[in-house]
């Protein structure tokens, strides 16, 4: 006590400070302590700031995020928005030549830009989608029936197939079948007849703006279907030629995703066409990665980042939740489009983000144009006109109305109802002199004992 006394007592106030004085290690300025104060809730604003982007979906790239915080979000309080070229219709031709399992990516390519032309509000009536391959339902996919751009995450990844039609596929995609899409001429038994093989080819006049893609491989001058005939760069400058003639485009917006792939625009003599190639001649165009769940590069570099980019800027300028793998129209997608110029989304952006390669460059054209490619918004090609997305949203919201008045276990018995397993189906064996058809399903492994029995017959 005498002890505790004693301390007490060499504890005395000072009358000019703020602080008591007290011994050397006991001292407790009040200064310091408001100081300790602030450091303890610098770190608590910070928190709190950055629970914002905690709450939305993680980017793509990272580095797309200064990108389109300095590019794309000032767009959107500009006084001089990008204007559309006034066109009526929207019309795809989406081309992935390439046949086997190594080339996985090439499909990708495809349906990456396919998912982003759905969520654009282009209806599959307006598209024409041919893949060389059903890499999907290839034996060595183990996730059947799907195919992944970002990862298979054990089969729960970004499922690209999801809401496909498939118009030409396998024997069917032909330089032959290619031509006659562009200039709309059905072969027997296809278009408006009744034909076992029908196809409805869609309509296009001089107000439509025509997007085309091809992704596969090549070279100068040349791109290849199928390792069994190819489609010269004079053969696309025939086309749309002849495409011009026929008054069949407003605008078209060629895009070739392929080793020297600009050289394919190199004979085109008509206006109004916007050119884009992944690399320029005697270049390479590259996959971006590989999957070690898939065992193959699952997309290449151009149409990722092209993709990514959307994605990552639809994530940062929606204020809304929005599923940027929705296979259908999506207001946050089309405003981004209608921000973003064509030479940004094409050339700017891979060329920045895209590390395409040390030797490769975007290869583009828009000489005999009647506007420049960074005065034309994306949505001009990769959305619906704005009176198609319209009555879209109309109807959209006119299903949700109605479903108001519907009982709620009813209209769940009903949606179950159009759901529909997806399956892969293999060619008719023969088993004891009767045909059996085998059926593989979503999620079986390459190791079931199903899968090898019907690998080896």
């Amino acid at each position: 006590n005498k002890q505790q006394a004693k301390r007490k007592s060499t504890i005395k106030p000072n009358p000019t400070s703020n602080s008591l004085i007290v011994p050397h290690r006991t001292r407790v300025p009040v200064m310091h302590s408001s100081i300790s104060l602030i450091f303890v809730l610098i770190p608590v604003f910070i928190a709190g700031a950055q629970g914002q982007y905690k709450q939305r979906a993680p980017l793509n790239n990272r580095r797309h995020e200064s990108t389109i915080r300095n590019i794309i979000q000032p767009r959107f309080t500009r006084d001089d928005p990008l204007k559309s070229g006034n066109h009526t219709s929207n019309v795809a031709v989406i081309v992935s030549s390439s046949r086997y399992w190594f080339n996985y990516r090439h499909v990708t390519n495809a349906l990456s830009i396919y998912q982003l032309l759905k969520r654009g509000g282009i209806s599959d009536d307006n598209i024409i989608l041919m893949l060389a391959d059903d890499i999907p339902c290839n034996m060595r996919n183990p996730f059947r029936g799907k195919i992944f751009s970002r990862g298979a995450n054990g089969g729960m990844g970004d499922d690209l197939m999801e809401g496909v039609e498939i118009d030409y596929s396998g024997t069917d995609v032909t330089v032959d079948a290619f031509l006659r899409v562009l200039l709309g001429r059905n072969l027997p038994g296809e278009g408006e007849t009744n034909g076992l093989h029908r196809r409805s080819l869609p309509k296009m006049d001089e107000n439509t703006n025509v997007m085309v893609l091809l992704t596969g491989h090549g070279g100068d001058n040349f791109f290849k279907f199928q390792d069994g005939e190819e489609l010269m760069s004079n053969d696309i400058a025939s086309v749309f030629s002849q495409m011009y003639a026929m008054k069949r485009y407003k605008e078209i917006l060629f895009i070739s995703d392929t080793c020297q792939a600009f050289t394919m625009a190199d004979e085109i003599k008509v206006p109004n066409v916007y050119s884009v190639g992944s690399s320029l001649k005697d270049q390479n165009s590259y996959a971006s990665h590989s999957d070690p769940q898939v065992g193959q590069s699952v997309i290449d570099r151009y149409s990722k980042v092209i993709k990514d980019f959307v994605d990552d800027a639809v994530t940062m300028t929606s204020t809304s939740k929005t599923d940027t793998m929705s296979s259908s129209l999506d207001s946050a997608t089309v405003a981004v489009m209608e921000h973003f110029n064509l030479h940004d989304a094409l050339v700017r952006i891979p060329m920045t983000h895209g590390e395409l390669g040390a030797n490769s460059k975007v290869g583009h054209t828009d000489s005999l144009c009647s506007r420049k490619m960074n005065q034309v918004p994306l949505s001009d090609f990769f959305a619906a006109p704005l009176e198609e997305r319209e009555r879209q949203m109309k109807q959209r919201q006119h299903a949700a109305s109605a479903s108001l008045w519907m009982n709620e276990s009813n209209f769940t018995s009903s949606e179950q109802e159009f759901v529909v397993e997806k399956e892969c189906v293999l060619p008719e064996a023969t088993i004891n002199d009767s045909p059996v058809k085998e059926e593989i399903r979503d999620g079986m492994s390459v190791f079931d004992l199903k899968f090898i029995a019907a690998t080896m017959g």
